[in-house]
């Protein structure tokens, strides 16, 4: 059968497992709260982690570098407008990458079939789902069955060899299926809806009390009744703001915070922080600043690029260099995203930064420039040092000068 451009085998029935068994290890139930991919993306932190970490991998370029006689150079590879511009003739690459971690951090595993032409060069990549995928041996080599969907609704089920597979996996000791994060801590997340579920309806009832009014003497429940409807209207959730007017003898008190409320800001707050645990990245990322400076932000954010997101760009680059990479390209050629989007600072400190590597030579002008997205200017690839700035190929002629004879 020909699926996605290519030929594939359908899988003999006596090896499909039982369907539908992977569905059912994506998440589960804590007590009477279901905790899938649905509802854990209903907890406003872990919406935020999984977009800050898919999306902020997949702002960056990918560049495809030759490394020849110990020097590298970016070349222009045929893959390189996959990765940055358009995988699939409906999807750009920035949502192909942004669904294939997502995928990999709720399921365990983010896939995407490439497809290639009868050279075996990649001209695209397709994000599937998955839950449709179900990896296995077959003739001793390594699988994995799709299931698609023909004319007619007709479930057809495929084999698609692991090279034509990307297979972004998440954490585990497994070296194929990778954890997912609902399913390895749906208990806390199944504790953090429970307890979100608990708040929005406690509120939506209007259990809490902001205030009372005080009068001297005993009321008739009908007075209280009126008084009470009376304040409603005029000064309750729905009704006009403005200023009350008490009768002589009343006084308003208005509650502080209950003891019950600021509890469950509490409970937030170290939801978040559970949350940001389990995803691997600083709590501010999820809007939870406690503690958080300008200064120690900044460190943070570096933390962020270092070790939350940094391990899912070494996964993607040698997934990408093992299988969209052809054998003769292998050794010499690799993928390295640019992290400097991530990492740009104040203009003062970039400006301090730029200069010092003008000075050493490490930068040219248009080196910066291009760093700043703006167009390069003439002679200005010439690289200098310090010393009245000279070009550094000039450095010895300039020495030879001040020898004396």
């Amino acid at each position: 059968m020909n699926f996605l451009g290519f030929e594939l085998k359908r899988i003999n029935p006596v090896l499909s497992e039982k369907k539908g068994f992977l569905n059912a290890n994506f998440g589960g139930m804590v007590g009477r709260t279901p905790v899938n991919e649905k509802s854990v993306f209903g907890l406003s932190a872990y919406w935020a982690g999984v977009r800050r970490i898919s999306e902020s991998v997949a702002m960056l370029p990918v560049d495809v570098f030759k490394k020849v006689n110990g020097k590298r150079t970016m070349t222009d590879h045929p893959v390189e407008y996959l990765l940055n511009a358009e995988s699939n003739y409906q999807t750009c690459a920035f949502d192909f990458t942004q669904i294939l971690i997502t995928s990999a951090i709720n399921h365990g595993n983010g896939l995407a079939i490439i497809e290639r032409d009868r050279f075996g060069t990649p001209t695209g990549l397709v994000n599937v789902s998955r839950e449709i995928c179900e990896p296995l041996k077959y003739d001793d080599e390594l699988y994995w069955k799709v299931e698609v969907k023909e004319a007619a609704n007709k479930q057809e089920s495929l084999l698609v060899k692991d090279r034509d597979i990307i297979n972004l996996r998440g954490f585990g000791s497994d070296p194929v299926i990778g954890l997912s994060a609902i399913q390895a801590h749906k208990q806390n997340l199944g504790l953090s809806i429970a307890a979100q579920d608990y708040g929005a309806d406690f509120y939506n009832k209007g259990t809490r009390i902001d205030g009372y009014i005080e009068y001297a003497g005993v009321l008739k429940p009908e007075t209280k009744d009126a008084i009470n409807q009376q304040w409603t209207n005029n000064y309750g959730a729905n009704g006009t703001r403005g200023t009350a007017i008490l009768d002589a003898g009343s006084k308003y008190h208005r509650l502080g915070l209950p003891p019950q409320d600021a509890q469950f800001i509490e409970t937030r707050k170290f939801q978040k922080n559970e949350i940001a645990t389990i995803l691997g990245i600083p709590s501010h990322m999820i809007n939870e600043m406690d503690g958080a400076t300008f200064s120690n932000i900044e460190h943070q954010s570096i933390e962020f690029v270092t070790y939350g997101i940094g391990s899912w760009i070494e996964k993607i680059e040698q997934e990408y260099r093992r299988k969209l990479l052809k054998e003769s390209e292998k050794r010499n050629h690799y993928f390295k995203h640019n992290v400097d989007r991530l990492l740009r600072t104040d203009v003062k400190t970039k400006g301090e930064y730029y200069r010092l590597m003008t000075d050493i030579g490490a930068y040219t002008i248009n080196d910066v420039l291009e760093l700043e997205d703006r167009n390069s200017v003439q002679n200005g690839d010439e690289r200098y040092v310090q010393i009245n700035r000279i070009p550094i190929e000039q450095m010895a002629e300039y020495y030879k000068k001040d020898i004396p004879k």
